[in-house]
């Protein structure tokens, strides 16, 4: 578990962000002591936000001929 200071939160919380959307715990500290974790929330369908199947609008061209399944699988998976 990473952890960072109050004074790092201020300038990190875009890095503190990644890593809750990671799925990775950040323990928070302040002067020197423990003050918090904070830890990502555990969503009910077991699917994070991150999955790269979410992310498939991103490859998304209107005028493209359609995939086949194998190429869907090579672009969200990888390989």
């Amino acid at each position: 578990m990473n952890t960072i200071s109050i004074t790092e939160l201020r300038s990190k919380a875009r890095s503190l962000v990644r890593s809750l959307e990671n799925g990775k715990a950040v323990g928070l500290t302040h002067r020197g002591h423990k003050l918090a974790q904070i830890v990502p929330v555990r969503h009910t369908n077991g699917i994070r936000s991150n999955d790269p199947l979410y992310q498939f609008h991103h490859h998304a061209n209107l005028k493209a001929k359609p995939l086949s399944d194998r190429e869907m699988d090579r672009m969200i998976y990888g390989g």
